[in-house]
């Protein structure tokens, strides 16, 4: 049996002979290691009691008793102490050289502790003494040297960036230095949760429903480990809420904004009606009716502050507006030529600028004061997309008629493709962090490509398209499932990892020109149609017969895509499992 100080291969770290039980069992190495981690865990929780024993007829302890050692007197804030006893595991250092760096880590933590503290002559004999003497570099002396004349503690806080030791900063040195520790001499902090984690990651990658934020932490009643995780179709927005009606036409655009509180639909009518989602009932209220459209309203985007909304024509010659959402007037109007027509937009995160598009050959950057700031000419733009992952994006994603999506960038006026296509692009849509872009292809459907790797990730089946402008989108919490218009009037939903629909929502009666994803409340999805109609899809209600719009016969369907029972008019509903299971008839 090892010693302290002897540290045993494969895991196997064992107690000195006066704390091993003499009953103690003969575990493999495997089951030591689990022993290590739930003693870890019982003793983070402050079950020391619990642990002891655990350890003692275990025979074995969570980490090497200078590890121990280490960890307490980092915590103590003995840094002269830890610097010893780290010297002692210098062999067991993962690579050996990382021994003055991690020095130097534990000096400067000693050195921003004295300052707080007011010790200030101490933290410039730690400065010159110690820290200097192991060649961090003149700049940085420099910089720790002028961290010594900060008069209070807050303002060390603010200029340093360091949090202080009641900001566990202490606790940030040791996680730091355990990273270059083998886990056979200190296990990682937290070990059990992050195994936990995994695991309920892995089951909520394979949860074909889930709907719900990843993020686990006690206070969440909705996470048990005493059973694996599942999602059931009920919480999915798959049961028709509502039916709006307003539009005398084909509804070829919706869209919501990105509090999720307003959305807009664009008609052929001429008009764009402003609806506002009521939070108590979830329901759509039909609000202002933007009109003077002269042929038809085609495409709309709101600004990212929700104050304006863009709008775009249709394919023939007229000018894009832009309205002021609180008081339904018009702000600005855009237009090329006579014989220009913009079709498409979209916005900078700023809700100052944003980008308008015309399928005739003009791309424009312009602000919301009616200026164009730059032009691209002979680019006939189908769709356009800015990504939202900084405030200020540098780049635009454009797929034009030649089949390709190209990236600009306006203000150094270079272009380079991105996506070279197969077939004509007639939409196209990108997730929030402008990696992944959905592309509606004619006569093909729904493909999914990943900008950065320009490849083909997905080709997803169902979708009806022949030549028509349909649009697809990206949904739910994390942004995992992938909704789309059809001109077999239906609404596909595709979970991003599945090539086959998830479920199909029946209800309008001709071609669903588009959906739209409520980026905030994620169990809603509305849809436009040929109909005349928008839908609002939600999750089922319990014998709920409020909403009098809502038809209720033909609702949803969960299929695994090679029955069309849905397309009688029966409300159908979904066993357990999606794939390759029959649907089922409520009668």
């Amino acid at each position: 049996m090892p010693t302290n100080g002897t540290v045993a291969t494969s895991g196997d770290v064992t107690p000195s002979a006066a704390t091993a039980s003499p009953f103690a069992k003969d575990l493999a190495c495997s089951e030591k290691e689990v022993v290590r981690v739930i003693g870890q865990y019982l003793r983070d929780v402050g079950l020391n009691e619990s642990y002891d024993a655990l350890m003692k007829e275990a025979s074995c302890d969570v980490e090497h008793p200078c590890a121990t050692a280490f960890r307490n007197h980092i915590l103590e804030g003995n840094f002269d102490e830890a610097i010893d006893t780290l010297a002692d595991m210098q062999n067991k250092l993962k690579c050996k050289d990382d021994f003055p760096v991690l020095k130097v880590m534990l000096l400067e933590q000693k050195y921003l502790e004295l300052l707080e503290s007011g010790k200030r002559v101490e933290a410039l004999k730690c400065l010159r003494g110690q820290i200097d003497k192991l060649g961090v570099g003149m700049e940085r002396v420099k910089e720790l040297s002028s961290f010594a004349v900060i008069p209070t503690a807050e303002l060390l806080y603010k200029k340093s960036g360091w949090v202080g030791v009641r900001g566990m900063s202490r606790q940030m040195v040791l996680a730091k230095i355990q990273e270059h520790l083998p886990p056979d001499i200190m296990l990682p902090p937290q070990r059990l949760r992050i195994l936990l984690q995994q695991s309920l990651d892995h089951q909520v990658d394979r949860c074909r429903f889930h709907n719900t934020s990843r993020k686990v932490c006690e206070s969440d009643a909705g996470v048990s480990y005493l059973m694996d995780h599942a999602c059931t179709e009920d919480q999915f927005p798959a049961s028709c809420r509502q039916v709006c009606h307003g539009h005398t036409d084909e509804v070829w655009y919706c869209t919501w904004s990105a509090d999720g509180l307003n959305m807009a639909s664009c008609s052929k009518d001429n008009t764009v009606i402003l609806w506002k989602l009521n939070i108590d009932t979830m329901e759509l209220e039909k609000g202002k009716v933007l009109s003077g459209h002269r042929r038809g309203a085609s495409f709309c985007a709101f600004s990212p502050d929700a104050n304006y909304l863009l709008v775009c024509g249709g394919n023939d010659p007229q000018e894009a507006r832009l309205w002021s959402v609180p008081d339904g007037e018009v702000k600005a109007q855009f237009r090329h030529n006579n014989d220009d027509c913009f079709t498409t937009c979209d916005w900078f995160p700023n809700s100052k600028r944003f980008v308008i598009a015309s399928a005739r050959g003009h791309f424009s950057l312009c602000t919301t004061s009616g200026t164009m700031l730059h032009t691209w000419d002979g680019v006939r733009v189908q769709s356009v997309a800015i990504p939202h992952t900084t405030p200020n994006p540098k780049w635009v994603l454009a797929a034009d008629s030649l089949k390709r999506v190209r990236r600009y960038d306006f203000d150094a006026e270079r272009v380079c493709d991105v996506i070279t296509e197969e077939f004509n692009i007639m939409s196209m849509t990108a997730s929030r962090d402008g990696q992944l872009v959905l592309i509606n292809c004619a006569n093909q459907g729904v493909r999914l490509w990943d900008v950065q790797d320009k490849c083909l990730v997905r080709r997803f089946r169902g979708v009806t398209q022949g030549q028509f402008t349909i649009y697809s989108c990206f949904g739910g919490v994390n942004q995992d499932f992938i909704a789309s218009g059809s001109e077999d009037s239906k609404v596909y939903i595709f979970h991003k990892t599945r090539e086959d629909p998830l479920c199909r929502l029946v209800g309008h009666s001709k071609t669903v020109n588009c959906v739209a994803w409520n980026p905030a409340y994620p169990s809603l999805l509305v849809s436009a149609s040929d109909d005349e109609c928008l839908r609002l899809w939600a999750p089922k209600e319990e014998e709920d017969s409020s909403h009098s719009q809502c038809q209720s016969d033909d609702d949803f369907s969960f299929s695994n895509g090679d029955t069309d029972s849905a397309a009688t008019g029966d409300r159908l509903f979904s066993v357990a499992e999606v794939e390759g299971s029959p649907e089922l008839d409520d009668d």
